[in-house]
Parts: C-alpha cells; sequence; structure tokens
C-alpha cells in the first residue's frame, strides 16, 4: 500500500474518531438536558396544580375532574392522575396516541426517555386528601432531540467533505516532495542514478540528499569505469600513434561490412601507403616522421566524418586505408580524397613525400580476403607509378534504379500495397533458452523483397525511414498476435527525431497494450552520441507502455555510460566488429568484460551480434555475455 494510501486512512479515521464522537456526545448531552428540564416541568407542574387544588375549598369529584382535564387539555402531558390516601385513582387522564410520526421508530426506540412523574400531595385544611402525578408528553422533546440529530449529522457529513477537500490540497501540497523522493527511489530501484532537487520539508530533505549522495557516487563510480574503459577500448581497437583503427578491428569491421542484413550493399575501400618509410626515418627522424603519420591521419579522420557509416584505420607502418559504404561514383571520391591528401601534406611541408592511392569497390556478400586481393593489387599499380599517382578500380555492377524519383516511387509503392515482410533470427541468453526474435525488413522492389542494405541509403536520402519504420512497427504487431516469442525491431535515428513518427507508434502501442510488453525497440548507437534528448524522452514513455528498449550495433564510440544511467535503457548489442575473433584477441575480450560489468552495475543486459564460431560463443560466456545471436546461433 503506498503512503499516500495510509495517510489517507489515517485521516479518514481521525475525521470518523473527531466527528463521530462529537456526533454521539452531543446527542447523549441533548438527551441528558431534555430529560432533566422535563423532570423540573413535572415537578413545577405538579407542585403548582396541587396547590391549586388544595386552595379549593370544596374538592368534589366533579370540580376536580374539571379542574384536572382542563389542565390536561391546556398543556402537553402524557398522564395526570389524582389519587386518595389509598392510592386509589379518583380522577386520570392519559394521553392515548403515542406514535409520532415525525421522529422514526427505530430512533425512538434506540432514545427512550426516562422521566419520573412530578408528585406532590393535596392537602384539605390541615388532613391529606390524596397525592397528585403529573408527567408530561416526551414526544416533543423526542422531535426536539432528532431535529438536532438531523442538523448535526448533515453538519458532520458536510464537515467531512470539506475536511476532505481541504486535506486533499492540504496533502497534494504536503506530498509534492514525497512525490520527489518517490520517483528517485523508484529511479534507483530501476539502476537510474538521478539527482533530485532539495524539498523545505526536514524529513524528505535528509532522505533526498542521501540519495543524491547514492546518486552522486555512483556517477562518480560510472565516469571513472567509463575513463578506464575507454582506455581499454583504445588499446583494443584503435593506434596509439594516430588514433585511428587498428587491422584487427578495422578488418573486423570490413567483415561486418560484407556480412551485416542492414548494411549497405556497395562501397569503396581505400588504401594509402607512404613509401620507404624506413628510409624516411632515416633521413627525417622519428619525430617528424611521427608527425607525417598524424597528419596523414587527420586528413582520413575528416574523411570518415565526411563520409557517413565510414571507418578510418591505420593497417601497419605505411598503410592507411579508408572504408566507405557508398553507391557514389569511384572517380568523384578518388579525386576528392587525393585532393585532401595532396593538400595536407603540401601545408604540412611534407610536399615530396611518395603517397601512391589506391581504391577499389565492393559489394556485400564478397569475402573481406577478395576485397583486400583487388585492394593490393591497385596499390602495386599505384607503386609503380609512384609518387601521388591513384589507381581506382570499378567492378560494382551498374543498378537499374539511380533516380530520386525512381527509389522515391518504388518504396513508397511497397509501403501502400503492404509489400512489407520481416525475417527473424533467434537471439538465446546464456542458458541457450529464447529471449527474442531479432527482425530484419524485406521490401519488395524489382519484383523482389529486398533486405535493409539496398534501400536504406535511398531511404535516408528520401526522408521516408519514418514511414517505413512505422509499417515495421504495424506489422510486427500483427504478427505478435498469432506468436508466443517476443520480437525486436529496428528504430532509425531519423524515425526518433521525427515528432510525428513519435505520436503514431505511441498511439500504435497504447492501442495494443498487450503486445507492446513483448516488443523489444532497438536504436542505432549514433542516437546516444546525437539525438541524447529525443531518446531520452521517447523512452519514458515507451517504458511506461511495457516495451523493452536498447540499443544496437554497440561499437566503437561507445563510452557514454555517464549519459545512459538516468535513461533506463534494458539492454545493449555488441557489434560484430568487437565479438569477431574475440577468443584470439585479448585486450578485445578486458574491454568487453570491463563493458558487460558496468552494464550490469546499471541493470543493463548485454548481448553479443554476429557471433559465428564455438569459440566465440564460448568466452563471450565466460566474461559474463548475457545473450548471443548471429550465424552460429540457431
Amino acid at each position: 500500500m503506498s503512503l499516500i494510501k495510509q495517510l489517507w486512512i489515517g485521516i479518514i479515521i481521525m475525521l470518523l474518531l473527531v466527528l463521530g464522537g462529537n456526533f454521539v456526545i452531543s446527542i447523549v448531552t441533548a438527551k441528558t438536558y431534555l430529560q432533566e428540564q422535563l423532570r423540573l416541568k413535572n415537578i413545577d407542574n405538579a407542585n403548582s396544580l396541587a396547590l391549586s387544588i388544595s386552595q379549593m375549598p370544596e374538592k368534589d369529584p366533579v370540580t376536580l375532574e374539571l379542574l384536572i382535564t382542563a389542565q390536561f387539555d391546556a398543556g402537553h402531558y402524557e398522564y395526570i392522575i389524582f389519587q386518595d390516601i389509598n392510592k386509589k385513582p379518583i380522577v386520570a387522564r392519559n394521553f392515548e396516541n403515542s406514535q409520532i410520526e415525525t421522529v422514526p421508530k427505530w430512533f425512538a426506540k434506540q432514545i427512550k426517555f426516562e422521566v419520573a412523574p412530578g408528585i406532590a400531595q393535596i392537602q384539605d385544611d390541615w388532613q391529606q386528601a390524596g397525592t397528585l402525578l403529573v408527567k408530561s408528553h416526551s414526544r416533543y422533546a423526542l422531535e426536539a432531540l432528532w431535529k438536532n440529530t438531523k442538523d448535526l449529522f448533515d453538519w458532520f457529513v458536510f464537515a467531512t467533505l470539506l475536511s476532505g477537500l481541504v486535506g486533499s490540497l492540504i496533502l497534494k501540497y504536503i506530498s509534492r516532495p514525497l512525490d520527489v523522493v518517490v520517483d528517485q527511489a523508484e529511479a534507483i530501484g530501476e539502476r537510474r542514478f538521478i539527482v533530485s532537487q532539495e524539498p523545505k520539508t526536514k524529513e524528505f530533505q535528509r532522505l533526498v540528499r542521501a540519495m543524491n549522495t547514492l546518486s552522486h557516487s555512483v556517477k562518480q563510480m560510472l565516469e571513472k569505469e567509463a575513463r578506464q574503459l575507454e582506455l581499454l577500448r583504445r588499446d583494443s581497437q584503435t593506434d596509439r600513434l594516430t588514433g585511428l583503427l587498428n587491422r584487427t578491428h578495422f578488418l573486423n569491421l570490413l567483415e561486418v561490412q560484407l556480412t551485416r542484413e542492414d548494411a549497405e550493399k556497395r562501397g569503396i575501400l581505400v588504401i594509402a601507403k607512404v613509401l620507404m618509410l624506413q628510409d624516411l626515418n632515416q633521413q627525417l627522424g622519428h619525430n617528424q616522421v611521427d608527425q607525417l603519420l598524424r597528419a596523414i591521419a587527420s586528413v582520413f579522420s575528416d574523411l570518415e566524418q565526411k563520409f557517413p557509416g565510414s571507418h578510418a584505420g591505420r593497417l601497419n607502418g605505411s598503410d592507411f586505408s579508408l572504408l566507405i559504404p557508398t553507391d557514389s561514383p569511384i572517380d568523384i571520391v578518388s579525386t576528392d580524397i587525393s585532393q585532401s591528401l595532396n593538400f595536407q601534406l603540401i601545408a604540412g611541408g611534407f610536399d615530396k613525400i611518395a603517397i601512391p592511392l589506391a581504391l577499389c569497390s565492393f559489394n556485400q556478400g564478397e569475402k573481406p580476403g577478395q576485397v583486400m586481393h583487388k585492394l593490393d593489387g591497385a596499390l602495386a599499380q599505384a607503386e609503380l607509378k609512384g609518387n601521388r599517382a591513384v589507381v581506382a578500380v570499378d567492378e560494382t555492377p551498374g543498378y537499374t534504379q539511380h533516380n530520386l524519383n525512381e527509389w522515391r516511387s518504388s518504396i513508397e509503392a511497397a509501403l501502400a500495397a503492404e509489400e512489407i515482410r520481416l525475417a527473424s533470427f533467434p537471439v538465446k541468453n546464456t542458458d541457450g533458452k529464447l529471449l527474442h526474435l531479432e527482425t530484419a525488413v524485406r521490401l519488395k522492389l524489382d519484383n523482389e523483397y529486398r533486405p535493409a542494405g539496398y534501400f536504406m541509403p535511398w531511404a535516408v536520402r528520401l526522408g521516408v525511414m519514418a514511414s517505413i519504420d512505422i509499417a515495421v512497427l504495424s506489422l510486427a504487431i500483427k504478427h505478435m498476435k498469432n506468436l508466443q516469442q517476443d520480437l525486436a525491431i529496428n528504430i532509425s535515428a531519423l524515425a526518433l527525431c521525427d515528432a510525428h513518427f513519435r505520436e503514431q507508434a505511441i498511439a500504435l502501442l497504447e492501442a495494443h497494450p498487450q503486445e507492446a510488453k513483448r516488443l523489444w525497440l532497438e536504436f542505432p548507437e549514433i542516437c546516444v552520441l546525437r539525438h541524447l534528448e529525443e531518446l531520452r524522452a521517447f523512452i519514458i514513455r515507451l517504458r511506461s507502455l511495457g516495451c523493452k528498449v536498447g540499443l544496437e550495433h554497440v561499437g566503437l564510440e561507445f563510452t557514454q555510460f555517464g549519459n545512459l544511467q538516468d535513461m533506463g535503457l534494458h539492454y545493449l548489442k555488441l557489434d560484430g566488429a568487437i565479438t569477431r575473433a574475440i577468443n584470439t584477441n585479448s585486450s578485445s575480450q578486458s574491454f568487453v568484460q570491463s563493458l558487460c560489468t558496468l552494464a550490469h552495475s546499471l541493470g543493463i543486459q548485454i548481448i553479443a551480434e554476429g557471433v559465428s564460431t564455438d569459440e566465440e560463443q564460448v568466452v563471450l560466456l565466460k566474461i559474463g555475455m548475457d545473450g548471443l545471436t548471429g550465424t552460429f546461433i540457431s
């Protein structure tokens, strides 16, 4: 039971005790007062009537009866009896109708007046003539008491309602700091260590201050662990001198690009080689050569930012490479890269350094060895030409649709005709049980259901990703009505930033609450880096509907745990480039193990993508992974 309900119960009990006690005491006091007044009235009336009779010279029965009858009719009496000295009634008058129509029977039965009659002695000269008994009728006292009781009850009800209204306002005002405390306690229970403003109420202030101290301590711990994690990431994935990706991780990314379901289907691989590096070390010195290498690395870093989704790496001492997922013409890309590289070398005073450049195109499905073989052949030709020769090898077949309008028409037609499907892949936990089915969208284009990598680059350029994502969400909910398993679907960064999509998605999930509780919604890690506020607000609404929320393809840039501790993510999916051949890479094992430890401290599950061998699975489970997916998982 909530604290608010307990406070309300206490207030109601207190009101019942105070007002109920006052109600009972008032009735008892009024009854006692009326009984006493009736008793005094009986005595006064008896004495007054007895004195009148005693002063009569003749006390014959007829005169006595007339006098007593006149007194009885003039007042409100239950009875008047005149007895002789032997207590034998001489004259008696009684009120015959005992029913009181204005007072309920149950009330009259419960409130019964016990009033003694007035007794007076009648004298005849110096002798006693008899005894007079007078008792006033209690009906008017009963009616007065009933009216007073009704008025008191009405006031009791009014006071209760008024107290409830005023109490609600007061309790709402007092409980405002309590709401903050409750929210923060719930957040800590969900491993979200937020900091709240201290309320003015002293008791709540101490509690919030203690919780804020806890949150601050956890935040410091997370920042410390994140810094350590960043160091491990650099050791396992990057080249120390240039900061570019090392050979192992770069080749892993190339393999993922060639095999991942939602990766772009075409791309360009670039390599630049510093000729005669050993001779340059002797001629220029190590410091000067290091400056040259860092200058080249800065060019590749700038190119990495220029081409979305690209990766720059240093394959060895003299070779720099760039992976660009794109369908742009290779000659345009080669010209751009060559000009950027030449400009940087001239600006740095290295205009006489020979750096041949080679490029080759690739298609998804090719083997990494095949692509690297093509690139090495192109580099050999460039080396033969010498200096800063550029050789480009383009073996990519042409596509039928290169016009944006044609792509738009094809995608919109497929969505309008509901020519969309979901392929599914199992994601299992450490016990081999199914966590959920990860779905991948298929859209019918060119008379064939195409994977996401075929049309997604064009959909991004056309700005129709929100339409595709809402169609996927609708289809997933429809499938879940006939499925017992949970489903995971991907939400693009463009859809996340679309307010109309967010409202559509929330309305759709609210209309299907049971299915919403079995949905796992995944966002790319770029959302944490560039769209943090939109992601945080959307996650809060999704969690309120029971959805599980996570990040997919977590990889190179993900050490932003300080931004996650108040978001309430349920899980992270680690990019296949990090888990690839992890059984042979001790530095990657240390990085992933630290990542798992830090994520678990926030209550976040870690799932490995792209598991392809039994050896990888054994190592991943050993270092703390919570789930696995990939070609090896079935």
